[in-house]
């Protein structure tokens, strides 16, 4: 089969880790083995990719060399192991995502992939492939990171009237991980707060948000603090700059989940929390290997994206996907929407390439 494989080494890597850049062509389109499936595994034909932010970190400077990239997929099953035949069968629409950029033969940015089948849900037919892709990274993100919230799954799933309008701060309301966020956190009976910039206000308004601040306002912060004193929880959705810090300002007291690690806050009421998505799959790793973090198996994390995913084909009906940005274009298509990515460009939706 044809996959989009990692193409550069540690010079190379190193380079683009310092600059911040993509110094040359990364990744090629190439010929490999179509991967072999276990028994607990599925065979998808890949008819749809979403492509994220770490899609294109993977490929300059992340991920080892010559590792299959892309992590969400939407397609059909070809062949089904034997552990998950009582849930699948050939034909079936399926979407989901993996831990792309870290193996040679897992990755959503090629012909066929190889899944979990407990780690993946089926497409209802009111789905198209393109919106179906966009349920992965940034949709479970949102859901690992209320569960690191404390906030019950059976809230979210079954919808929670208001707590008296307990809020949660989500930072980047606008992003594709605010977006999911904002609408599950709504389902859980919360009030949410968003930050964005104002162009996305009516994007955030739009999928739920109570209240849209402006996040580069002088007085935003203060205007948060005062209008909702009582904030515990919060979800910074960029985790870059100073975004961390000011949703711990905006706090007297509390948890801010992270998407990278912040160090540590400077108010001992504030509790910063990181979360790595890949957890989910149940296996330790190691990012930027042998000089970056590792991460150990976390048992539960795994159990969340498999009620997530069970119960999607329902959730679905009322947690929208982004609004979808879908080209065509194949491979060449993939290597455009990277570059998109790259340049802060495609924003206030998804990047969708059917392949």
């Amino acid at each position: 089969m044809k996959a989009l494989v990692t193409n550069r080494w540690i010079v190379k890597q190193l380079l683009n880790l310092a600059s911040g850049s993509s110094i040359g062509q990364c990744a090629r389109v190439k010929d490999i083995p179509t991967p072999q499936i276990t028994e607990d595994e599925v065979l998808v034909r890949v008819r749809a990719v979403a492509i994220n932010p770490i899609d294109f970190k993977d490929i300059d400077f992340l991920s080892p060399n010559n590792s299959v990239t892309g992590c969400d997929y939407a397609g059909e099953v070809t062949q089904v192991g034997r552990n998950v035949a009582s849930r699948w069968k050939v034909g079936d629409r399926i979407a989901g995502f993996v831990h792309g950029g870290q193996y040679p033969d897992i990755g959503s940015f090629a012909e066929y992939l190889k899944v979990d089948g407990e780690l993946a849900w089926k497409i209802p037919p009111a789905v198209t492939d393109s919106e179906a892709a966009t349920y992965g990274v940034p949709a479970v993100t949102a859901v690992l990171a209320l569960a690191h919230l404390d906030i019950p799954w059976e809230d979210i799933l079954n919808g929670a009237s208001p707590k008296s309008k307990t809020p949660i701060l989500i930072y980047s309301g606008g992003s594709n991980v605010g977006l999911f966020a904002i609408q599950l956190a709504k389902r859980a009976g919360l009030e949410v707060v968003a930050t964005a910039s104002p162009r996305s206000f009516d994007l955030a308004k739009g999928y739920g948000a109570d209240s849209v601040f402006d996040y580069k306002s002088p007085t935003t912060i203060s205007e948060i603090s005062a209008a909702y004193p009582n904030i515990t929880k919060a979800l910074d959705c960029f985790s870059e700059g100073n975004s961390t810090q000011f949703c711990a300002q905006a706090m007297t007291k509390g948890r801010v989940i992270t998407l990278l690690d912040q160090g540590k806050p400077k108010k001992s009421s504030i509790e910063y929390k990181p979360l790595m998505v890949y957890t989910v799959f149940g296996r330790p790793f190691s990012m930027l290997a042998p000089i970056g973090p590792s991460f150990p198996v976390v048992p539960n994390d795994r159990k969340i994206l498999g009620q997530f995913y069970a119960e999607l084909d329902q959730l679905s009906h009322d947690v929208r996907p982004p609004p979808v940005i879908a080209t065509k274009g194949g491979f060449d298509g993939i290597l455009e929407g990277l570059s998109k990515l790259r340049k802060g460009e495609g924003r206030g939706g998804k990047v969708v390439v059917e392949l």
